[in-house]
Order: structure tokens, then sequence, then C-alpha cells
């Protein structure tokens, strides 16, 4: 069933029709939940309750859909998975998702992968307090985003996620020069 076909079966009330098709799209969310700390239980409640807001939000004509469904759907799941963690107390640092799993878990981790000990804790001293701050929070202390922006005094988590990121360039442009000035090269896979 395609995505419009999915979204006219259930506005029409034809919901079985609508949720086998929603169904095939539940291995991808089981899939994220079992990577980040849950079971396959957990991945089927979590998905009924996706369903039940994507349901929900069709029937009332509240969707207004940029993408596909599974997109949406997932969307939705990954969301109430990160709030169901937090509940649950645990951290999200070990968060496993594509778009993050680039990034290293551990800041000494990425600099000792590009070079020598100490030219990555000298550039990590050349930052300033906020950005060291910041770092080692999220790097050290695995703090969530949304704490180390409500004790800093960031506006929300996205200020909180971006100084990071700016403090991460600032740490690897600082540490890049003071290789070349140390007459080092960085090599690259």
């Amino acid at each position: 069933m395609s995505d419009p076909e999915i979204l006219e079966a259930i506005r029409n009330g034809r919901d079985h029709a609508a949720f086998v098709a929603l169904y095939t799209h539940l291995p991808k969310v089981a899939h994220l939940v079992r990577q980040n700390s849950g079971s396959k239980d957990d991945a089927k409640d979590l998905f009924q309750d996706a369903l039940v807001i994507f349901h929900r939000k069709v029937r009332n004509g509240d969707l207004t859909l940029t993408s596909s469904i599974s997109t949406f759907l997932f969307a939705i799941c990954r969301n109430l998975w990160r709030e169901e963690l937090r509940r649950r107390n645990r951290t999200l640092t070990n968060w496993k998702l594509e778009d993050e799993a680039d990034e290293p878990a551990d800041l000494t981790a990425l600099l000792a992968r590009e070079g020598e000990y100490s030219v990555a804790e000298k550039a990590l001293k050349s930052l300033g307090e906020k950005c060291l701050d910041v770092l080692k929070r999220f790097y050290v202390l695995h703090e969530p985003l949304q704490a180390i922006a409500k004790t800093l005094g960031f506006a929300g988590e996205g200020a909180a996620k971006t100084r990071k990121y700016k403090c991460l360039e600032a740490a690897r442009r600082r540490y890049k020069e003071l290789l070349t000035a140390s007459g080092n090269t960085i090599q690259h896979a």
C-alpha cells in the first residue's frame, strides 16, 4: 500500500488495512530500540504508541507530511524512545542513530585518534572556560544536552548542541594548528 493509500484508508475508516501496511515499518523501530537499551516488547509498545499518534493526526486532519510515512513514524518512535529512556533515568550517551554514528562518544578517543595526546591536551586547554565545561559535561560526565543547557544557562537543548559542536570544531582546529606548528602531520585513513 502506498503512503497516499494508507492515508486514504485511515480517513475512510479502513484502519485494519492501513495498520497491516504500517506494521511493515516495525522492524526498523525494533532495531532502534534494541540498539538503545530496549527489548522487543518495548519496541512493540513504542510502535503502537506511535501508530496511535499517527492515526489521531490523520483522522483529525492535523497531519502535513513532508516526508514518507516511514520517516514520520520513525521520528515519532525515536522521540518517544528518548523520552522513555529519560523517564527511566538512563543516559543517552550511547544513542545509536545513523546521523550520529560518526560522532565519537569520548573526546579523548577522538583527539587520540588524530595524534599526540600532549598536543590534544594543549588544544583543549586553549579553549575558553565555557567550551571546556560543555565538552567535559558531554563527553566525560555524559550529561544529556538538555541538562547541560539548563546548568550552563543556554536557551535550550539546541543551543547546547550548537555550542558543543562549535567548541569541538574549535578544539579540532587548534589541534591541527598545534600539530602543524610542531612539524607533525595528521594522517587520515
